[in-house]
């Protein structure tokens, strides 16, 4: 199991300009992470010597953990978009005749909305179609079709969980606009499920702890509190994605 808490060590030893890097620190990393005492043995016995050699391990060892954490990432993003999938009905075809989410949700009173709110509903038309060809896009992707799934994958997966949070929280402010005031001021309703709710509480404290100590048991216990949130806002799903969890 990869340690998580060396890769941001790693990140920073190498992004350190080299004149200015800590050799020694370098070397002790590359021992931490392969465990070689011959090879840390013979690295320190002339360390300034050997700078070269500390960077092209460590290197190698970065790149290929962010391969790792990039099918962990991708794993959990992909089930997300399932879900996404289903809900928005991104397998039909475009031009299904079964009333689409969209239709259903039209307000009686559309007409007579601010054209701020109007807008709203037009702009979630065009964002399902976007969603609709991502899923396409996603969908082509196999380990017939490319060399890196998981690579290929990402950019789609990642654009179809955005939009979907810009979807609902579009027909958020759309279904709970009051006539009669300012389009600035809808009183966004979110989830009212008491474990939603603490979910959404409980995930910002785990997330500053895992910020200052990564590790695997932190990663999965903040996706599944994740995942019990039912209405993820734009702040929290930006956290979990700085931290390398979406």
């Amino acid at each position: 199991m990869i340690d998580l808490e060396l890769t941001p060590k790693i990140k920073e030893w190498l992004e350190t300009e080299p004149s200015q890097r800590n050799l020694q620190e370098g070397a002790d990393l590359l021992l931490r992470v392969t465990r070689n005492k011959i090879l840390y043995a013979n690295i320190t016995r002339n360390i300034a010597r050997h700078a070269d050699t500390i960077e092209y391990q460590l290197n190698k060892i970065y790149k290929a953990r962010l391969v790792d954490i990039t099918h962990d990432q991708v794993r959990s993003m992909m089930s997300d978009v399932g879900s996404i999938a289903q809900a928005r009905g991104l397998d039909n075809p475009e031009g299904s005749t079964k009333r689409t989410e969209l239709q259903r949700g039209k307000r009686a009173d559309h007409d007579e909305l601010p054209d701020e709110i109007k807008q709203l509903y037009v702009d979630n038309a065009d964002i399902l179609r976007k969603m609709r060809e991502c899923h396409v896009r996603l969908r082509m992707i196999t380990p017939e079709t490319s060399t890196c799934p998981d690579s290929d994958r990402f950019p789609w997966a990642k654009e179809i969980i955005a939009l979907d949070t810009l979807y609902r929280e579009n027909w958020n402010r759309y279904d709970h606009y009051v006539k009669g005031t300012p389009a600035a001021a809808v009183q966004l309703v979110t989830d009212s499920r008491s474990d939603s709710r603490n979910a959404a509480r409980v995930i910002h404290l785990l997330l500053g702890k895992y910020a200052t100590n990564p590790n695997d048991a932190l990663a999965e216990r903040i996706r599944e509190t994740y995942a019990r949130i039912a209405s993820p806002t734009v702040a929290i799903r930006k956290k979990m994605t700085a931290a390398g969890l979406l």
